[in-house]
């Protein structure tokens, strides 16, 4: 049993020796690491007092689980508990894990665990003894230093105490909530390492971390700020240099920007730096979402010990009278859904897979815009609505009661973290700065101002009771369920706003607000359906159905109205029969017109509804009168004639079959339990038809690498189809391999599906995307005393005949059949490059050659520039004609950009002189020959500068 321990630690010491071999290309080796720790905790539930903290501690006979972890599984109806929505005691349990984790740690190194979320309070233990308690809110991350508490070397044993009990001082408690309070770790966990020299974590202060803003966003050009704040906790002073690379999306250098500075012992230091972003520059929006990665290398001694990254992106978010939000300067009116978190069974312990599906899903449907209600929400969510395109309003958690003390105050502080968690994101546009159907909050719009003022702020208001405007908030943020009125002096929004399943009722709203310039967004309530604890009268509301998905994010009619408003490929859709009412049948198209078919005979061809409630929108539903019994419908989308799209739809039968489908395939499933696939069995007639109605249960089976979680729950051994689907969730187990799975659900006929799942990788930094540290060099070529151009680097040929120059170890060699000959820039061009272009060397007669010498074996990028001052009127415009002789060969041609007079205000001409862009390859052994040479045969050929960069 020793030898087997002591193989496990030297596996464990191997594997973390082998963290800095797997750096992904282009990261220096340095102390920090990142691991996630979700795998193989220990769980119970236990009384406080009893403590299982100490190292002796037997938890063998407790749960073996993964997080996110969810510690109290129920079924869709919350097996029918009677509680009512204040959730004093329902689930409110002291939930506690237990884990063995390996650490080994230098003498310059620390040590921390970090927590995503954790409902509702955190207590921590290491090796027996307390480390901390966290008990602000349990929808922010938080951290604890763990430094002094571990065993360097060997094992140390993790105890956290997630307390879900009632408290009174902790957002949104005490008060009622339209959504349950679930229990446990139910995000992320991970072990950080970093040196004592390090950047500390965003949400800890107002100075930490690593803050993006951009302070201007232009549509050719713009400027970001990094501040970065660095903690040397060594006892001595350090001298702290910082190098903050901006990368393109595809990881190539585009700025590097350096700072230095002596921190004092036990001192912090915030670096501001700031650049012009002109070359590689890109807008983000819902359209593009251009994102640019930040990664921030500390050194100290010449020794790289620590780094982080960060995604941002340049967009522009205002509010102006007359034409409502402006991004990136045009007008933009948000069209989107609320969002809870939660899923059936599994609470809020949702992985990040399903996260970003859950944002794909929306995105599919064209969605621009979500509210996060009525909390914080996961990373990985909002790093999906940067990738993806999806516009957020956030806000911390809170309802409708509220009081002041340190309930506000704890409020307050929640929100600050999530402001410093998320501020970095380009996504989010809105902070929440009020209290749920209470309207604005002074207090918490302040703070968000002071923590971020280049966001806006919205209300949170209700018609029914406070003030009916913005406030002291740039949004008056509003419910619209009784035809609320507008506020004159306000920009507005209806953050949330009534449904039908059809989707006239979204219609109407998003009608209804889009009429008003000062309106700027619609927002459904709800985009899925979510568990709560509503009393009626007599029953108890477990479930809403007001969702544009259900809760098991099967998407209902009106999500494919959403569709055909929002995107622009085209489309037609037939609702299916839950909305067949009166001879009704809906069809939701973004062409003009639409054909529909019984059984190839034609019903009607039609415009969109004349709706007056409904004009405003840009396609709204046809709406078709016809008695469908069992003709196949087949609905036929116009446009100028001609017909662009179809979709047929079956009149449903019996049920006959399942159908087993997983969504997104692509995404693969990751191994060892944190992960989850939502397995879906639909019950479909003859025709392949989904039986929306159909009341049936579905037994689900899985061999192989995955495991159907909760298989031993009444609710999951035999799951009920909701809305034609049975859903359950699949997890990997410990190895990687295929999964089959098999539904049967009586006379049905069965379906089978198989998956393979993917390895578990814990190490953060192994999923990153590589650095390619290759500056551009932009050269000025240009003779002594000349006016340089901004940002490039001066090669001085001093009228000689011949020109060489180094560049990063390249040598570069100008010549020609004849002489070179230089201009000196008494004048500058009017436009871009105006300094660079006014001088440089030509060639009066032949080619001008460019020869490269040892050059490293790669790809590069070469822009010449090929400006002349030669007679306007007489010799342009030209073209260049180029000869490339590289690795691959000799190519040929002319290139298509022409050569125009633009030297002075006569004559508009281009904003940049002529250029030319060569993609070359070295073979790392001969020189590489590129001939220039003018189309025009009394054009001079010239060579005003260049910029050279290796490409990967």
């Amino acid at each position: 049993m020793k030898i087997l321990k002591v193989l496990f630690v030297l596996v464990l010491i191997l594997s973390n020796t082998l963290a800095f071999a797997q750096r992904p290309e282009g990261y220096p080796a340095n102390n920090r690491t990142k691991q996630n720790i979700n795998l193989n905790w220990k769980f119970s539930k236990m009384p406080k007092q009893d403590k299982p903290v100490t190292v002796a501690f037997d938890d063998s006979n407790w749960e073996t689980v993964c997080l996110p972890h969810n510690p109290d599984p129920l079924s869709l109806w919350l097996d029918s508990v009677n509680y009512r929505w204040e959730q004093e005691a329902f689930i409110r349990d002291l939930n506690w894990y237990r884990k063995q984790l390996y650490i080994d740690l230098t003498q310059e190194e620390k040590a921390f665990i970090e927590f995503e979320g954790v409902h509702n309070a955190t207590e921590l233990y290491v090796n027996g003894k307390f480390v901390g308690r966290f008990e602000v809110n349990g929808y922010v991350p938080h951290h604890f230093d763990i430094t002094d508490f571990v065993v360097s070397g060997k094992e140390n044993t993790i105890a956290v105490l997630a307390d879900n009990s009632f408290n009174p001082t902790i957002s949104p408690d005490p008060y009622e909530t339209d959504y349950l309070k679930w229990g446990g770790i139910y995000r992320d966990v991970y072990l950080v390492k970093t040196n004592k020299l390090h950047v500390n974590f965003n949400w800890e202060d107002f100075e930490a971390g690593v803050h993006i803003t951009t302070p201007s966003v232009k549509k050719n050009n713009g400027t970001v700020s990094v501040k970065t704040t660095v903690v040397n906790e060594f006892d001595v002073q350090v001298d702290c240099r910082i190098e903050t690379l901006l990368l393109d999306e595809h990881g190539y250098l585009v700025r590097k920007l350096s700072s230095e500075a002596k921190v004092g012992a036990g001192q912090t230091k915030t670096f501001r730096q700031t650049t012009e972003i002109v070359d590689e520059y890109r807008l983000w929006s819902p359209d593009d979402p251009y994102l640019y990665r930040a990664v921030s290398v500390i050194y100290t001694d010449g020794k790289a010990v620590d780094f982080v990254e960060n995604k941002f992106g340049f967009r522009s978010v205002e509010l102006v009278d007359g034409q409502g939000l402006l991004l990136n300067g045009a007008p933009f009116f948000m069209v989107g859904v609320n969002r809870h978190q939660s899923f059936p069974h599994i609470g809020d312990a949702v992985p990040n897979s399903m996260h970003y599906e859950a944002a794909l899903r929306y995105k599919k449907a064209g969605i621009n815009a979500v509210r996060l209600s009525h909390y914080p929400q996961d990373d990985s969510f909002i790093e999906a609505c940067d990738e993806l395109g999806i516009l957020l309003y956030e806000e911390p958690a809170t309802w409708i009661k509220w009081k002041e003390g340190e309930w506000m105050n704890k409020l307050e502080r929640s929100l600050r973290m999530m402001v410093r968690n998320h501020r970095n994101h380009p996504s989010i546009i809105i902070w929440g700065a009020g209290i749920n159907h209470r309207g604005p909050v002074p207090q918490l719009n302040n703070a968000a101002k002071e923590e971020d003022p280049f966001r806006l702020t919205a209300s949170a208001s209700a018609p029914w009771n406070g003030i009916k405007n913005a406030g002291v908030t740039d949004i008056y943020a509003t419910m619209d369920y009784r035809q609320t009125d507008m506020p004159e002096g306000d920009f507005c929004m209806v953050m949330e706003h009534g449904f039908t399943h059809n989707g006239l009722g979204q219609q109407h709203h998003i009608s209804r607000y889009k009429k008003r310039k000062n309106n700027i967004g619609a927002i459904l309530w709800v985009g899925a359906d979510y568990n709560r604890l509503q009393p009626k009268p007599e029953s108890f509301d477990y479930m809403t159905d007001y969702g544009m998905q259900t809760a098991y994010r099967i998407p209902r009619p009106e999500y494919y109205w959403y569709k055909s408003e929002l995107t622009d490929a085209p489309y037609v859709h037939i609702a299916d029969e839950s909305v067949y009412k009166n001879r009704k049948i809906h069809v939701y198209s973004n062409a003009n017109k639409v054909a529909l078919y019984a059984d190839d005979k034609l019903v009607a061809v039609q415009k969109a509804d004349n709706d007056p409630l409904r004009l405003w929108n840009d396609h709204p539903s046809f709406t078709f009168n016809h008695n469908w019994t069992n003709e196949t419908l087949t609905a036929k989308a116009i446009s100028f004639g001609q017909e662009i799209s179809t979709h047929s739809r079956f009149k449903t039968q019996d049920p006959y079959a399942l159908k087993l489908a997983v969504d997104n395939p692509d995404l693969k499933l990751v191994a060892g339990g944190s992960d989850l696939k939502m397995i879906r069995a639909y019950v479909v007639d003859k025709n392949g038809e989904t039986v929306t109605d159909a009341d049936v249960k579905v037994h689900f089976e899985a061999k192989g690498a995955g495991t159907i979680m909760y298989e031993d729950k009444h609710f999951t051994q035999n799951m009920q189809a909701y809305h034609g689907v049975a859903t359950v969730y699949l997890k990997g187990n410990q190895e990687n391999g295929e999964i089959k799975i098999r539904a049967t659900s009586g006379k049905l006929k069965a379906a089978n599906l198989s998956l393979t799942t993917i390895p578990f990788v814990a190490d953060e930094l192994a999923k990153a995307k590589p650095i390619y540290d290759y500056p551009t060099h932009k050269i000025d070529m240009q003779t002594e005393g000349q006016l340089e151009q901004f940002g490039w680097k001066i090669k001085n040929g001093e009228d000689t005949k011949q020109f060489e120059f180094e560049v990063e170890g390249c040598n570069f060699k100008v010549s020609s059949e004849s002489d070179l000959e230089w201009r000196e820039g008494t004048f500058a061009i009017l436009g871009d490059l105006a300094f660079m272009a006014c001088d440089g060397v030509f060639a009066k007669k032949g080619e001008l050659v460019v020869t490269i010498k040892d050059v490293p074996k790669g790809k590069y990028r070469l822009i010449t520039y090929h400006h002349s001052f030669q007679d306007l009127k007489k010799l342009f415009p030209y073209h260049m004609k180029v000869e490339l002789n590289d690795a691959n060969g000799v190519f040929d041609y002319v290139s298509d950009d022409a050569a125009v007079g633009i030297q002075d205000g006569k004559d508009i001409g281009e904003r940049k002189p002529i250029s030319v862009t060569n993609y070359i390859e070295s073979d790392g052994v001969n020189p590489i020959v590129i001939k220039f040479e003018t189309d025009n045969k009394g054009a001079e050929t010239w060579l005003n500068g260049l910029e050279f960069k290796r490409i990967k």
